[in-house]
């Protein structure tokens, strides 16, 4: 499955690593796409993949990191 999230924070390459430090936790996470340009998140994963637990470790990171599902 595939899951897109806008995070409008995302500024730079270290933003990006982060993002793909925290989300290489999570097993069901096979490959992590960061657009910084596009401030885009393409998550590529599992159907058991917890995109509830993903979102709070994430957010938990500071407040520039607010994830938004996009249709």
């Amino acid at each position: 499955m595939q899951t897109v999230v806008s995070i409008p924070g995302i500024h730079c390459a270290s933003c990006a690593a982060l993002l793909k430090d925290v989300s290489a936790e999570f097993p069901s996470i096979q490959n992590v796409d960061v657009d910084i340009e596009g401030k885009k998140v393409t998550l590529e994963h599992a159907d058991d993949f917890d995109m509830q637990k993903w979102t709070m470790d994430i957010e938990s990171l500071g407040d520039t990191y607010k994830v938004h599902p996009l249709a």
